[in-house]
């Protein structure tokens, strides 16, 4: 299957699993009111708290678990699904070679053709692009970024430097997936499982006092390989790496002395090999991911509960 194919294959089910989208907007908002969509970083955020021993015992702190949940779906999660689902990089081709627009009102004795009539017959230019251009079409979403980076924000202060620097991380791995794609609202499933997966694990692990041990990050990352790698299921690598990253966590668990943990986790891959056939019967990568996702979760707690 071609990339682009699989592309609209992965957006299509997560954005609106009910029905094809229509539109850059329609896809977004489908995502943002979808419950699936939720419970991929909550369910993170409660592995990586659950490896920190954080979820042991009757003094579990809710209101700070609250806030972080809020951090991962509101803050990075919303800001995630209007980057990444937005065409941004068409109202920049078409500015490119925008001309209209009134200049602006320039200081007083500026000759035409000087270099401060040529500004501000640019930023009269830039002004009616992002009137009639850019707000038109990403107005709605801009807004939704801007407010995703404020909530971020404050409730990275509120719980802590450690979760400023990972939300600035999670920024990171945004603008990496956006340049990955140009910016085109295009799916990237690897930065796609470090923001749902790796990031809100760490961020639950280091919120409730566990450490960045070499078993939690691996953890961590061999489970965001496998979610990201379902998507890629059709072709022999994706197969292979979602496959690989479980058996990874079977050999760090059987080398940390946790082999009945170690053993679910192989009983819970079972039913994900066993629906891979279906995908030479012409069954979706997407139906292929609907239905695996919560053995890969359960698997996901197992191992955190182990360590």
């Amino acid at each position: 299957m071609e990339q682009s194919t699989k592309d609209k294959l992965y957006l299509t089910a997560i954005y609106a699993p009910s029905g094809p989208p229509s539109g850059d907007m329609a896809r977004w908002q489908a995502r943002l009111t979808s419950l699936t969509n939720w419970l991929g970083p909550a369910w993170a955020v409660l592995c990586g708290a659950a490896a920190s021993g954080g979820l042991d015992g009757q003094d579990i702190d809710w209101p700070r678990l609250a806030l972080l949940i809020l951090l991962v779906d509101v803050g990075w999660g919303v800001l995630w699904v209007a980057l990444e689902s937005t065409d941004w990089a068409a109202p920049l081709r078409r500015w490119r070679d925008w001309r209209s627009g009134e200049p602006v009102a320039s200081l007083p004795y500026t000759l035409p053709g000087s270099p401060g009539d040529r500004a501000s017959r640019w930023l009269g230019q830039l002004c009616a692009w992002w009137r009639d251009d850019f707000l038109a079409a990403c107005g709605l979403a801009f807004s939704v970024v801007v407010v995703a980076l404020l909530v971020t924000a404050v409730l990275g202060t509120l719980l802590g430097t450690d979760l400023l620097l990972l939300s600035a991380a999670a920024l990171a791995v945004m603008q990496l997936g956006l340049a990955w794609t140009g910016g085109r609202a295009e799916a990237a499933p690897a930065c796609d499982a470090i923001i749902v997966v790796a990031l809100p694990w760490l961020a639950g692990l280091v919120v409730f006092g566990g450490s960045f041990t070499l078993p939690s990050v691996g953890l961590a990352l061999a489970f965001a390989l496998a979610w990201g790698a379902a998507w890629q299921a059709d072709v022999r690598w994706g197969r292979l790496l979602g496959v690989g990253s479980q058996f990874l966590v079977v050999l760090l668990l059987v080398i940390l002395h946790s082999p009945l943990a170690a053993g679910v986790i192989l009983v819970l891959l079972v039913p994900q090999l066993g629906l891979l056939p279906w995908l030479q019967r012409g069954q979706p990568v997407s139906w292929y991911v609907r239905y695996t996702r919560p053995w890969m979760m359960a698997a996901m707690m197992v191992a955190a509960w182990m360590l």
